[in-house]
């Protein structure tokens, strides 16, 4: 059976940042407290990346991979809300089917505690760079916390 190469891309002005969506929403990279992922202590982002990368990694349906021949870039944007639901999810990536997949993945997660500014609850919305390659490689999982604010 194939496995799925599935890592977290990393790049010099493309890391999982958040997005200011509304005046409202706070950035990722400033909250005071970041949303935490169930199992993970409060506000602790390195954890929150990891429990989010072993989930999407833990779901993924490498056959989708199966007739990849080469590795396909895929741009995620979602929204924590305040609420601390996965909501708003938009995937660009060249293949419907991996498109298709991580819909349904976020679609499986959690709810989280959301991140709060001056005590009171934020929607973040975040960007999230995947790169997904086929299985004939070694599988690498890498995710690094973001240094900087993207802006749009």
């Amino acid at each position: 059976m194939k496995k799925i190469i599935f890592f977290i891309a990393v790049f010099s002005s493309v890391t999982l940042t958040a997005q200011v969506q509304e005046a409202k929403d706070v950035s990722y990279a400033v909250i005071e407290k970041a949303p935490t992922y169930p199992g993970c202590n409060n506000g602790d982002k390195e954890c929150f990346q990891a429990k989010l990368q072993e989930e999407i990694t833990k779901n993924f349906n490498s056959k989708i991979t199966s007739s990849l021949s080469s590795k396909q870039q895929v741009v995620v944007q979602f929204t924590i809300t305040a609420d601390g639901d996965f909501t708003d999810v938009k995937v660009k990536a060249l293949n419907n089917d991996i498109k298709e997949e991580v819909i349904r993945i976020f679609s499986l997660l959690p709810k989280v505690t959301p991140g709060t500014m001056k005590g009171e609850s934020k929607a973040v919305t975040f960007t999230l760079p995947l790169i997904v390659e086929p299985a004939k490689k070694k599988i690498s999982n890498t995710l690094v916390a973001p240094s900087q604010p993207q802006n749009n």
